[in-house]
C-alpha cells in the first residue's frame, strides 16, 4: 500500500488537481464583469444626442442600416450625422432617400485630406458638426438590434460617466471563429472597463462628451495610425472619465461579418494598435495566463495519463480525468453564459478546439504582422 502512494505519485496527483484549478480561476470568461446601474436621472434632464455614423464606401449597409438609426425611440430628441470618408459606390445617391428626415444630416471628409487616419478625421469632423454634448458614435456597418438602443446607451451616461461602452456582434454571416473570437474581445474589454481599467472598444459602439473630447484635443497622438479609433477612444479616454459598459440587449449593434480579408486586415492593424495603447502588459498578462495554466494543465494530463499506464500507477488516472474534463466542462459554462448575456451563440462542442487554437490563431497574425511593411499601419509615408 506504501508503493502506491509514493512520492512521485503524491506529487503528480497534487500538480494535476493545482494545474486543474489554475486553469479554471483563469479562464477569461469565469471573470465577472460590473454592471453598471443606469445613472440617477432625477434631477438631471435627459439630454438630446448626436449619433455619428462614419461611412467609408458603405452604399448598401446604408440603405438597410440607417432607417433603423432615423427610427429610435428617444423622446429627448437626435440628430444623425453621416461622415463619408469615401464615397466610390454612390453612397451619396444612397443618402438622398432619406431626405425627408429632418434630423439628417451629412458631410464629408476633404479629399485633400493626408498624413492622417482618414477614419479618425471623419470621426472628429462629425463630433465638431455635432449640435449636441452626447455624442454616440458607430459605422454604417452596423445597426440597433431594438429601436430603444439611443435611450439605453443614455440611461448610463450622465455627470460621473462622460463614456458609455456599448457592444457590437456580427450577423450571422459570421464564421463560428469569428464569431467566438468577437464574443471573447467584447468580454474582455467589458470586464476591463467595468473594474476601472478600461484597454480597448467592445465594438462600434460608443457614446462621449463631445466637450470632453474636444478638451482632450480628439485623437492627438495618434492620428498617424490608420485604424484603431475606437480602441484609441476607450484607452485615452479611460484616464480621464469613468467608463460606463452596457451588457443590456438593449445596447446592442449588429455588424456586418468581415470578409476573409477584412477579418485578416483587422488583426494585423491590432497588432499596431495594441502596441500604443496603455495597459498593454496588464492586458497581456491575463491572456497569457489563461493560455499557460490551460495548456500545463492539458500537456500534463496526457503525460502523467501515459506516465500511469507505463508504471501501473493506477491511482493516477482519476487526477488526470479531473485535470482534462474540471477545466474542459468549466469553460464551455462560462462561454455558454456570456453567449447568452451578449447574444451570440457559439457552437459548444467547438470551444474547447477554438481555445486551443487561440495561441495558434495570434502567432500566425503576428508573423503576418511581421513580414508586412510598417508603413501599411500609418499615414506618415515620410
Amino acid at each position: 500500500m506504501l508503493d502506491l502512494f509514493d512520492i512521485t505519485t503524491i506529487a503528480i496527483c497534487l500538480t494535476l488537481l493545482v494545474l486543474a484549478i489554475l486553469s479554471i480561476i483563469s479562464d477569461t470568461f469565469l471573470r465577472n464583469i460590473r454592471k453598471g446601474e443606469d445613472v440617477d436621472k432625477s434631477d438631471v434632464k435627459p439630454q438630446p444626442v448626436s449619433v455619428v455614423i462614419i461611412s467609408d464606401n458603405n452604399a448598401n449597409e446604408i440603405s438597410s442600416n440607417l432607417p433603423v438609426i432615423l427610427e429610435q425611440n428617444y423622446p429627448a430628441g437626435f440628430e444623425v450625422i453621416v461622415v463619408l470618408c469615401k464615397d466610390e459606390d454612390g453612397t451619396k445617391d444612397t443618402l438622398k432617400a432619406f431626405r425627408n428626415y429632418e434630423n439628417l444630416r451629412v458631410t464629408f471628409v476633404p479629399d485633400s485630406s493626408r498624413y492622417m487616419s482618414i477614419h479618425k478625421l471623419a470621426i472628429t469632423l462629425g463630433v465638431k458638426a455635432a449640435k449636441n454634448d452626447c455624442v454616440l458614435l458607430t459605422d454604417a456597418s452596423c445597426k440597433p438590434k431594438t429601436a430603444e438602443w439611443i435611450q439605453s446607451m443614455a440611461s448610463r451616461f450622465g455627470n460621473a460617466s462622460r463614456m458609455v461602452a456599448g457592444y457590437s456582434v456580427f450577423d450571422d454571416e459570421a464564421t463560428s471563429y469569428q464569431t467566438f473570437r468577437n464574443l471573447r474581445r467584447i468580454y474582455t474589454s467589458m470586464n476591463e472597463a467595468s473594474k476601472g481599467h478600461p484597454y480597448a472598444a467592445p465594438g462600434k459602439n460608443l457614446m462621449f462628451s463631445k466637450s470632453m473630447f474636444m478638451q482632450e484635443r480628439g485623437f492627438l497622438g495618434n492620428l498617424k495610425y490608420l485604424r484603431g479609433e475606437y480602441d484609441f477612444l476607450v484607452n485615452k479616454y479611460g484616464e480621464v472619465t469613468y467608463i460606463a459598459v452596457n451588457t443590456t440587449a438593449e445596447a446592442a449593434l449588429e455588424e456586418c461579418a468581415p470578409t476573409r480579408t477584412e477579418w485578416h486586415n483587422a488583426n494585423m492593424f491590432y497588432a499596431e494598435t495594441r502596441k500604443h495603447l496603455t495597459g498593454k502588459h496588464r492586458h497581456r498578462f491575463f491572456f497569457n495566463a489563461d493560455m499557460l495554466f490551460f495548456y500545463a494543465g492539458l500537456l500534463s494530463a496526457v503525460g502523467s495519463a501515459v506516465f500511469a499506464v507505463v508504471t501501473e500507477e493506477w491511482i493516477i488516472l482519476p487526477f488526470t480525468a479531473i485535470a482534462l474534463i474540471g477545466p474542459f466542462v468549466s469553460r464551455i459554462l462560462t462561454v455558454k453564459r456570456a453567449s447568452r448575456c451578449f447574444d451570440t451563440p457559439v457552437s459548444l462542442w467547438k470551444v474547447i478546439p477554438f481555445e486551443l487554437g487561440l495561441i495558434f490563431n495570434n502567432a500566425i497574425n503576428l508573423l503576418r504582422y511581421k513580414f508586412a511593411d510598417e508603413y501599411e499601419f500609418i499615414s506618415h509615408k515620410s
